[in-house]
């Protein structure tokens, strides 16, 4: 719970930084005027802020400074595009930024997916050679399948392998193929 509550926190904060590369970013594109074009570096703040934060804040983000770099053309530059102009280059850089988002927001989820799937056990693991108990991170010793199952997202069925059914069970095997022949 209390890691759920600073991974939570931890975002807020991440999602403070993006914002303040947003704010950065459209002060820098405002005050170079309407001939250096910086709509590209839109993509920084709009692409961390998927891959962080998901798609709801990308698409926030998308939004939010490609309506700001309308404002800009259309009330507070002298520009040389008309409104036409300046309205289609919203919607495209809207598009476009939308479909980044998208695509960020899909490959964040799979890397998180593939994360969580990979849980790989490594190193040398110290193994009881008579009872073939593990030794945890504790130091203490439990059964290597409850060890498996904790580290990995393996589960066991148990059986008997050919060579331990005759060690186990061999008279009794043997007493019951010769009953059946009888």
């Amino acid at each position: 719970m209390l890691k759920q509550r600073l991974d939570g926190r931890g975002k807020n904060i991440q999602l403070l930084y993006w914002f303040g590369v947003m704010v950065f970013i459209l002060a820098a594109d405002y005050f170079a005027g309407p001939y250096i074009q910086f709509p590209v570096t839109y993509i920084i703040p709009i692409a961390l802020v998927s891959w962080h934060n998901g798609s709801f804040w990308g698409y926030t983000f998308t939004v939010t400074m490609s309506l700001m770099r309308l404002i800009f053309n259309m009330f507070f530059w002298t520009f040389p595009w008309t409104y036409l102009e300046t309205s289609l280059n919203f919607i495209v850089s809207l598009a476009v930024f939308a479909l980044l988002v998208s695509l960020f927001d899909k490959v964040a989820k799979h890397n998180r997916e593939l994360s969580n799937k990979v849980e790989v056990l490594s190193g040398l693991l110290p193994i009881c050679s008579s009872c073939k108990k593990i030794k945890n991170d504790t130091e203490n010793w439990e059964q290597i399948e409850s060890y498996i199952t904790k580290k990995s997202s393996a589960s066991f069925t148990h059986s008997l392998c050919p060579d331990c059914k005759q060690k186990l069970y061999g008279d009794a095997i043997q007493k019951l193929k010769n009953d059946k022949q009888k």
